[in-house]
């Protein structure tokens, strides 16, 4: 799904079209230069249900098409998460990351949703959401009511941390800001890119604003529909089937570190054992972020080879935050845990179910904090055609979800690309091109 910013888990009023007036205009954003781009704010309510109530503040960058003669309009950006912040990614890395056909036509957005990055208030948690002390794979009761108890901890400490934003951090409301931007943009349409996360993002925005959307590409695409299981099993099958292709470049690719070796075998040691004070989860979680993109994969196996050079990992405090409110564990015994815990053990023998999916359904498992979009259908109804673009060896966003989102899109396109990685944006050239020619189409 979803947490770095270059990849990318990921509405509220399930069973309905959404749709919702526009929103006032904002007078407009101060640009003031910063590095390559320009910077701005736009205040939009804190609770949606309360619009003339007390405002937040959310942080945009902006890089201005490089042929104004030839300007589409405004391409916003979201590269993933929950969490994933926009504004430095345009700001920092535009140039390196957004073609130059891209950057010649659109005023392309960076944009930091409601509590991330840079917008304020920022989501904080001073209990990090994670522990290595605290399994989320509970083989006793003991550690069942461990893993809740310190999940339970962890949202005191961010409500604390975080005050009354903690309960509308959702991506119904994150959509509504969107449209916030637009009109302070002083844009009538946007064009979307959603990588991963984004891309449901970007549908909830489309489901709720069709007649703002003039293009929307939703890469990576997630399926609000499948349950915290499917979550969490999909992708622990698609790790392995993407732990399978490395293995196999491993071995056909003499530059690997481990050609010549039994990939699987070397790993699942690994995880048999830990090493350099690291748990098997934290291993594990670091190695399907390096499945994610194959420009990572020698990094995956020199790590491998020397038993080192793993990153400790753990989500974010606003990946946690925002998942628990979208993507909510429906995990209610120990039983129901211990049979989940069997199931991504059987479709993920070397991998072993240590994905994103399992970080949220086990990290969200007893959360006190009420979930404001829970699971439910995306659907699109008036929205010019969408591009889904869905991989079939995707490890984190399985190309089942793709398949799915699309039919909830009337009138979409879905694009399937049969390489391998986490968004065709960032694994396939020839896939992404066609996703730029969408873009720029007249």
């Amino acid at each position: 799904m979803w947490r770095k910013w270059t990849l990318a888990v990921p509405v509220a009023l399930v069973g309905a079209v959404l749709t919702a007036a526009p929103a006032a205009a904002t007078g407009g954003i101060a640009w003031q230069e910063c590095a390559a781009a320009e910077c701005g704010e736009v205040r939009v309510p804190l609770d949606w249900s309360r619009p003339g109530g007390e405002k937040i503040t959310l942080a945009v960058s902006r890089l201005r098409a490089t042929d104004p003669a030839r300007r589409i309009g405004v391409l916003l950006i979201n590269p993933g998460g929950p969490g994933g912040p926009g504004r430095a990614l345009v700001r920092d890395h535009g140039a390196e990351l957004f073609p130059a056909d891209l950057r010649a036509r659109f005023d392309i957005i960076g944009l930091d949703p409601r509590g991330v990055g840079e917008s304020r208030p920022a989501i904080a948690c001073p209990v990090p959401p994670n522990d290595p002390a605290v399994t989320q794979f509970p083989s006793t009761r003991a550690e069942y009511d461990r893993l809740i108890g310190y999940n339970r901890r962890v949202a005191a400490g961010c409500r604390a941390a975080t005050g009354p934003l903690i309960d509308h951090v959702d991506t119904v409301s994150a959509a509504r800001d969107i449209d916030v931007v637009r009109s302070a943009l002083g844009e009538q349409k946007i064009s979307w890119l959603g990588l991963s996360y984004g891309s449901l993002l970007g549908a909830t925005y489309a489901g709720m604003y069709p007649n703002r959307v003039r293009a929307a590409v939703l890469d990576g695409a997630l399926d609000h529909t499948i349950g915290s299981r499917r979550l969490a099993v999909d992708e622990a099958r698609a790790t392995e089937d993407v732990f399978g292709a490395f293995a196999r470049w491993c071995a056909a690719e003499t530059s690997c570190a481990l050609h010549g070796r039994d990939v699987r075998a070397e790993y699942s040691a690994l995880l048999d054992s830990g090493v350099g004070g690291l748990t098997p989860e934290q291993i594990g979680y670091s190695a399907y972020g390096l499945l994610s993109l194959t420009d990572y994969w020698p990094d995956l196996a020199t790590a491998i080879r020397d038993r080192a050079g793993f990153e400790e990992g753990g989500s974010a405090p606003a990946y946690r935050v925002i998942a628990c409110h979208d993507f909510p564990s429906d995990i209610r015994s120990f039983a129901d845990m211990s049979a989940r815990v069997a199931e991504v053990r059987r479709v993920a023998p070397t991998t072993r179910g240590h994905v994103e999916g399992w970080d949220v359904q086990a990290g969200c498992l007893g959360w006190p904090i009420p979930a404001k979009n829970p699971w439910g259908p995306t659907p699109v109804r008036g929205a010019p055609p969408i591009l889904v673009v869905s991989g079939e060896h995707d490890p984190a966003t399985p190309h089942s979800w793709g398949i799915g989102l699309a039919c909830q899109i009337s009138g979409s396109r879905l694009l399937t690309w049969t390489g391998v990685g986490h968004t065709a944006y960032f694994n396939d050239t020839a896939t992404r091109q066609r996703e730029i020619d969408y873009l720029l189409r007249p």
